[in-house]
């Protein structure tokens, strides 16, 4: 036999689910039509490696994490993002792991803006594990967090 206060429970508990879905998505506008997919290099043999972000199939920004120093003053241990388009985003990389806050933004910079590098000594071979994301105003849209290593 059909239970109606069961049937009702589930009636009830889909339509909460319908209702807070679609208070998640009211006023977040672009944000929430935003796609970006994130794409991770091959880890070189010192440990460096980068993140790209694509914004609907476009190349939007990058983090790179530069292992040892390298030509032109560019900083070892260390992280720069890469904003490439004017759409509105911005890009952001936080270091997850081992040191926790690390960031590098282009956060109230136009596109083209690189960031300065973010830096910090760590033992040589340490794993390191950085994550991407695309902001804009309070919302970002992550990569998983990426690991190549000191």
């Amino acid at each position: 036999m059909n239970n109606p206060l069961k049937s009702r429970a589930v009636t009830l508990s889909a339509v909460g689910a319908l209702l807070a879905g679609a208070s998640l998505t009211v006023g977040a506008g672009d944000a929430a039509a935003a796609s970006f997919t994130f794409e991770k290099s091959s880890v070189s043999s010192d440990g460096s490696f980068s993140i790209a972000a694509y914004y609907n199939g476009t190349y939007a920004g990058a983090m790179v994490w530069n292992a040892d120093p390298g030509c032109c003053g560019i900083p070892g241990d260390a992280f720069q993002v890469v904003d490439r388009l004017s759409e509105g985003w911005g890009m952001e990389a936080y270091m997850i792991t081992p040191v926790t806050g690390r960031k590098a933004t282009t956060r109230g910079h136009s596109a083209v803006y690189y960031s300065p590098w973010t830096t910090g000594d760590l033992e040589e071979g340490t794993t390191v594990s950085i994550q991407l994301c695309a902001v804009k105003g309070d919302y970002e849209e992550c990569s998983i967090a990426y690991t190549g290593h000191a």
